[in-house]
């Protein structure tokens, strides 16, 4: 038996055997042609070109009529490569003047775009070159006329196994006798990982090299909740996943009652829960959870699929049907939160030796405030089908506030003069997640409508330390003395204002942390869909004052070690008191 770690993509977990995805890869052979065949070139590539068009659409139809709509939007990036000018000239340019075989242009064109795609550091980005190198391979199996599939599915109920899955994999993978997945490569925002929290499936990513080389039928246990896969499960850890499994569907089905019901404590206060998305196919799950609006959306997915920077009007129809979607809740947009680490050439930015302290989010979108104010505008457009929030991320003081308030009021004034609908009073908020943020909360308070305390890179910046880096992992610690003062501070600093504030961190995830989130005075939390239930359960058990205490006992702790330990005994005696109650919710 071998224990595996690696990435949650998808919570849940599955028992079942192996079953490898191993797709045959094609090369362009490279030829020299004279010139008299370049015009018969440049029609072959139009015509392969045509042919992977027509394969991918069939493709979306078929996503679309088993998942909906919204899930076959995962190929739609495809399409856009197809028809990109960017590919098209650079593939034409390449067979006129290096006079070759257009199959070989085609694979240089994808492969120079696909490199600059590799130097940005950022998991979005990386996932998009799995997109350009699918549309590769279909290309050129239309060149070749390959008509055989490209993967074997699975016969039975399988875990699906990869290096990765091309969105084209993914589409053709469907329903079908897929448990699970367990991918080398891939994030959070995989399509992978994606697909798999539409079909409520485990998914266990970054097992870097670990996952393909199982063999076909070798039984796994998928552990998708903590990221884990364990291979050959003896007998026992066997029966526990699979007891784990049946508890999760039972707990899913028990809790479904909440979707409706508030997140209300004994003792009378309200929680706003809230769902954090980034793309249309999370909005159903959020909402069948009982998201009662979208805490953060963001923005960044819509930029990162497009080779160019989109238009206006291509970001209002996508913004629109968000807002639409939510059918008057609120939806935060966090407007484009970019840096040195994260975007494309197109976009202007360039590699820096520490991108995390260097040329992101606000700052980045004040120093481009032509890319700003649209932005601004297409949100304040799509503000007109409903409730439209905006927020700033990075604000690290009043300054960046006021300068990014003002790219506001040019863009509604534009609107107005215009005639375009709009938004015309949005509220506007910002991210606190850096310590200056902290430390200047009562400042920042006073100069705008809510917060949102993202404590993912608040944790960070706090702690001096890089997520993404397995060095310092360890003082990763939500429970952190300084993390619990900061979030205890910025909370008073908005009440003291009258301004509202939420946590859209992914502590807003963790059950364990649900009572310390409530004590701690927060007016909303936004969260995964998928947990948003067991979190809700525990604030409607829990007294306000309850909770406080118990945030008033952790406040007086000198280490993190204390903190957890603490909580934990905590939760524990809770446990011990619902049993004796005979609530095993």
């Amino acid at each position: 038996m071998r224990r595996l770690e690696g990435i949650s993509a998808s919570p849940g977990y599955a028992v079942g055997p192996v079953h490898p995805i191993r797709r045959r890869i094609l090369a362009a052979e490279r030829r020299t042609i004279v010139p008299e065949l370049i015009p018969s070139e440049c029609e072959r590539f139009g015509a392969a070109v045509d042919q992977a068009r027509t394969e991918i659409q069939d493709l979306v139809d078929s996503l679309a009529r088993e998942l909906g709509p919204d899930e076959a939007d995962i190929l739609s990036t495809q399409l856009l490569i197809l028809e990109d000018t960017m590919v098209w000239d650079a593939t034409l340019a390449v067979i006129r003047l290096e006079r070759i075989n257009a199959e070989a242009a085609f694979t240089r064109a994808v492969g120079d775009l696909a490199t600059r795609f590799l130097e940005i550091e950022d998991e979005t980005f990386r996932e998009r070159v799995n997109d350009l190198r699918d549309v590769e391979q279909r290309v050129l199996r239309a060149f070749l006329g390959d008509g055989r599939p490209a993967l074997d599915l699975p016969a039975v109920p399988s875990v699906v196994t990869a290096r990765n899955l091309a969105p084209s994999d993914t589409a053709a993978l469907g329903r079908d006798n897929v448990l699970g997945f367990a991918m080398d490569e891939g994030g959070p925002t995989s399509h992978v990982a994606i697909l798999a929290r539409s079909l409520g499936v485990p998914a266990v990513v970054g097992l870097a090299g670990r996952a393909s080389e199982l063999e076909a039928g070798l039984q796994v246990a998928v552990d998708g909740t903590g990221g884990v896969l364990i291979v050959e499960p003896d007998t026992g850890t066997r029966e526990h996943y699979e007891t784990l499994g049946l508890q999760q569907v039972a707990a899913n089905e028990k809790l479904a009652f909440l979707r409706d019901l508030p997140a209300l404590t004994p003792d009378g206060r309200r929680i706003a829960m809230l769902a954090n998305i980034e793309l249309p196919i999370e909005l159903d799950e959020a909402l069948a959870r009982g998201a009662e609006g979208v805490g953060l959306l963001r923005t960044e997915y819509l930029f990162f699929q497009h080779a160019t920077i989109p238009t206006e009007e291509e970001q209002v129809r996508t913004y629109r049907r968000f807002v639409e979607r939510m059918a008057g809740r609120p939806v935060v947009f966090r407007t484009l939160d970019v840096g040195g680490d994260k975007v494309s050439d197109y976009l202007g930015a360039k590699r820096e030796y520490n991108p995390f302290l260097g040329w992101r989010g606000i700052r980045f979108l004040l120093a481009n405030r032509a890319l700003f104010k649209t932005q601004v505008r297409a949100i304040l457009r799509a503000g007109s089908a409903g409730d439209a929030r905006i927020m700033f991320p990075m604000i690290t003081g009043v300054q960046e506030l006021r300068d990014a308030r003002s790219v506001v009021d040019e863009a509604r004034a534009e609107l107005q003069r215009e005639g375009h609908e709009h938004c015309a009073q949005p509220q506007v908020g910002i991210m606190v997640e850096t310590p200056s943020a902290v430390l200047a909360a009562d400042l920042l308070a006073a100069e705008c409508d809510f917060f949102s305390i993202g404590t993912n890179d608040l944790i960070q910046y706090t702690l001096a330390m890089d997520r993404g880096n397995a060095r310092v992992s360890y003082l990763y610690q939500p429970l952190h003395p300084a993390i619990l003062r900061a979030i205890d501070q910025t909370v008073a600093a908005a009440h003291a204002a009258g301004i509202g504030v939420g946590l859209c961190g992914e502590m807003g995830s963790e059950t364990r942390l649900a009572e310390v989130l409530l004590g701690l005075g927060l007016d909303e939390i936004s969260l995964h869909g998928a947990a948003l239930p067991k979190i809700k359960q525990v604030i409607r058990w829990t007294t306000f004052a309850e909770a406080r205490r118990l945030v008033e006992h952790l406040l007086t702790l000198a280490t993190s070690g204390e903190a957890n330990l603490l909580l934990a005994e905590y939760i524990a005696q809770r446990k011990r008191e619902r049993a004796l109650a005979g609530d095993d919710t």
